[in-house]
């Protein structure tokens, strides 16, 4: 599969106006006259038509300049020259310092009740902080935008926050929300795009539709991703910022669908287009390495060196942090193509650490191209350690997309929902107004009537009856809705539960059964008979938990389901400790663990067999999983109690319990054994709880004393 690179996308929606010229401000009379020439300079700034190298800095400097310049009691100037500095240093790079003058922008546009700025400076915000790793700070900077959508009908604000939404809900992977929202500011644009002379709205509409194009492309729909592109191609001609970064997509997109020869086509285009002043090395960058991992891809890397070598030096000129990074990581992909592991080694020991931080996918990538490294140069316990560590964190990435989905799924059906109940409640205040403006005419032509006073008093009174009446209606009305409303986030909820419990446990064994196969196929030399017998019954034995794993599941459902009993019955609770034991043989061995069952052979109890062997299957599980290498687990009764007690150094009681009374399940985490667990318990009349007796030990109680 072709490995799309992680680059910085420029987020930022510019105005057009002509090229920049300093004013002369000793020309204006006034202050006003003054702060409006110096604001149409640092407009004309931001467009830099012709590609000049320090027209950032200089945008950056004439905003702070414009900050001087204006009465600190005037937040709106203040907050366009705010916005002017960030956007300087934005495309400088400098991304503390963009967003400390994005936020100050957003402060002073608050104060000022400024919503239009406001727009802005949230819509500048959610990439910046992105880039900076602080995703809460980007949320609320949605929800702002979210608030003004909801109540606005400014089209310009509309778009622009539409556009930002989208943004926010591609970077969390909420593909479906983002597509929505991008179609709409799209669809919005679109109206005019044809017919507008102002370049700006050409500039954002082609800008718009490299960004779908590219949610289109992360979700494997090459073709509508070309589509977009060709849509947004019309209007290339308004910037060379708009030209190149729809070249770089192109040569992404055609890569990525296996057509080398229009990716070079494109590729070439941008060559030439940029040969005198490249305006962003981000994205001759990209479409180099994005060819260099194709011909990789496809095992030729004598095709792929001069496209490597070219991305690396530019990325060394500009001396980009995050392009030297991702030149580095191809070049350690070459190295081990070709056969020079030690340098292979090298350079994904620098980068496996960054690519960690920065994105999981590369992470996944770059353990895989190490283990292939490592079993290169004959390193078979290292390449062996490596490719368990990529098995996992694909197995990861597969378990949080899907999860994902679901939230997205969710949060695209509640979004469709609030939509309609907006345009439900708009469509009724236009008819309030509507009776209330005719209620006010019928109330002054009664006033004008002064012989038909006591008709005017007596229709009063009727209306004022009809009105308390009409509240009753409207009251019962609401009530129904909330309790509608009620149910349906009840079913929701369940429904939601359901699906996080069988994305965690059922996806994981079966996963377990792909690599187990995976390796099997890919590495079979890597077995000796010993391992493959091992092997083999390692494969039985993550088959048989699947249908454990199934059965549990089954069990939980029919839990939630009303009217369902358990089947109480006096059962010997060393037995089935006993048998769930057996199951646990195979990971108890990997990790040489003792166990001590002290459980009487009496120790009776009247509860369900179904559900008590999932409880004890989950804790058993849970205390082998966490328990160190080579330490003990004991099993004693005591007073209607058992307790299985094991050795640990990286959980607590508090946690643990913690988790036990967590009613939301959320399949990213850990613990949706113990929840599943804590629901069957519930349903036979016992209690699960942690207790720790020291640092070194933890024990998971079972308790019929309730």
């Amino acid at each position: 599969m072709h490995n799309r690179l992680l680059l910085l996308l420029g987020f930022l929606l510019l105005n057009f106006l002509s090229n920049a010229q300093e004013p002369d401000l000793s020309r204006y009379k006034t202050d006003k006259e003054r702060i409006k020439a110096w604001m149409n300079y640092c407009d004309t700034l931001r467009i830099n038509q012709r590609g000049l190298k320090d027209n950032y800095v200089h945008l950056q400097q004439a905003g702070i300049k414009g900050l001087k310049m204006v009465n600190s009691s005037d937040m709106e100037d203040r907050s366009r020259f705010f916005f002017y500095a960030a956007i300087g240093y934005y495309y400088q790079v400098k991304f503390d310092s963009a967003q400390y003058y994005f936020y100050q922008s957003l402060h002073a546009a608050q104060e000022a009740h400024l919503v239009t700025q406001i727009t802005k400076a949230c819509v500048a915000l959610i990439p910046v902080n992105f880039q900076l790793q602080q995703r809460q700070k980007a949320e609320e900077c949605k929800n702002i935008l979210q608030s003004i959508v909801d109540t606005t009908h400014n089209k310009s604000i509309l778009q622009d926050s539409y556009y930002a939404l989208g943004s926010y809900y591609q970077l969390i992977s909420y593909y479906s929300t983002a597509q929505d929202y991008f179609i709409k500011s799209l669809e919005s644009r679109e109206k005019e795009v044809d017919t507008t002379q102002d370049p700006k709205k050409k500039f954002d509409y082609a800008i718009q539709c490299d960004m779908l194009s590219k949610l289109y492309l992360n979700t494997q729909m090459v073709d509508k991703s070309l589509g977009m592109l060709r849509q947004g191609e019309r209007f290339a001609s308004v910037s060379p910022n708009v030209s190149n970064r729809l070249l770089s997509s192109f040569v992404e997109a055609f890569t990525t669908s296996g057509n080398i020869d229009s990716a070079l086509y494109y590729d070439n285009e941008l060559n030439e287009q940029t040969k005198d002043n490249p305006i962003f090395p981000s994205e001759i960058v990209s479409s180099d390495l994005n060819i260099a991992i194709y011909y990789l891809d496809h095992h030729q890397a004598s095709r792929a060196l001069p496209y490597i070598n070219k991305g690396d030096t530019l990325a060394a000129s500009v001396r980009s942090p995050l392009l030297v990074f991702q030149a580095q990581l191809i070049n350690g992909r070459y190295d081990e193509e070709t056969g020079k592991f030690d340098q292979a080694i090298a350079l994904l020991n620098q980068s496996i650490p960054i690519a960690k931080q920065l994105d999981k996918e590369l992470y996944s990538n770059a353990l895989k191209t190490m283990a292939l490294a490592q079993k290169g140069k004959g390193n078979l316990n290292e390449a062996l350690t490596y490719y368990e560590q990529y098995a996992e964190q694909t197995d990861s990435i597969t378990k949080e997309k899907l999860s994902t989905n679901f939230a997205d799924q969710e949060t695209r059906y509640q979004t469709n929902q609030k939509e309609e109940r907006i345009a439900s409640l708009d469509k009724e205040n236009r008819l309030g107004v509507l009776e209330l403006q005719n209620a006010s005419r019928t109330r002054l032509l009664l006033v004008i009537g002064l012989a038909a006073l006591g008709i005017i008093a007596l229709l009063l009174y009727f209306i004022y009856l009809n009105k308390e009446k009409l509240n009753k209606i409207l009251n019962r009305k609401n009530d129904q809705l909330g309790e509608l409303n009620g149910q349906l986030a009840l079913a929701n909820e369940t429904k939601a539960k359901l699906f996080g419990i069988i994305g965690h446990d059922l996806r994981s064994p079966v996963s377990k059964i792909v690599q187990l196969l995976q390796l099997q196929k890919e590495n079979p030399e890597l077995l000796g008979e010993q391992s493959r017998k091992r092997h083999e019954e390692q494969l039985k034995t993550a088959s048989e938990n699947v249908l454990e794993t199934m059965e549990d599941l089954l069990l939980w459902s029919k839990s939630q389901m009303q009217h369902f009993t358990p089947q109480f019955a006096k059962l010997n609770i060393t037995e089935i400790v006993e048998k769930e034991l057996s199951f646990l043989q195979q990971p108890i061995d990997d990790k040489n663990l003792r166990i001590t069952n002290e459980i009487p052979g009496a120790f009776l109890q009247n509860t369900d067999e179904n559900f008590m062997s999932v409880i004890i299957r989950n804790l058993l599980q849970n205390t082998v999983k966490h328990s160190p290498q080579g330490s003990s687990i004991r099993l004693i009764a005591y007073d209607q109690k058992i307790k299985i007690i094991n050795q640990t150094t990286g959980l607590n009681s508090i946690e643990l319990n913690a988790r036990l009374a967590n009613k939301q399940v959320n399949s990213k985490s850990s613990g949706m054994g113990l929840q599943i667990a804590n629901d069957l318990a519930a349903s036979i009349g016992v209690k699960i709880y942690f207790e720790q007796p020291d640092d070194t030990q933890l024990a998971a109680v079972i308790s019929w004393d309730n």
